[in-house]
């Protein structure tokens, strides 16, 4: 798909989340109930959004990031090449 010149793949972005929001949440210490509310989505739609492959709205992620008071990129699992530039960096 193209949008504003970028080329993107909706499926690079779901396999780029999975797991992720979970995790957040869980590092968080939030439970599924405590934090829906907080998104304005229901509690049923917070567990959806957290399995793998189900597609999320930005909107969504950006509600949950904000529920759970981290960036958005935070939501996004670190790929190999970016985990070994952080590792690269802290040792700096």
């Amino acid at each position: 798909m193209t949008a504003g010149g970028w080329i993107y793949s909706d499926v690079c972005v779901t396999i780029a989340i999975d797991g992720s929001i979970k995790q957040a949440r869980k590092r968080s210490g939030l439970s599924l109930t405590a934090v829906s509310p907080r998104t304005g989505l229901y509690r049923e739609a917070m567990a959806r959004a957290e399995r793998p492959d189900t597609d999320v709205r930005a909107t969504t992620l950006a509600a949950i990031a904000k529920a759970l008071g981290v960036p958005v990129c935070e939501l996004f699992e670190v790929t190999g090449h970016e985990r070994r530039r952080r590792e690269r960096t802290a040792r700096s």
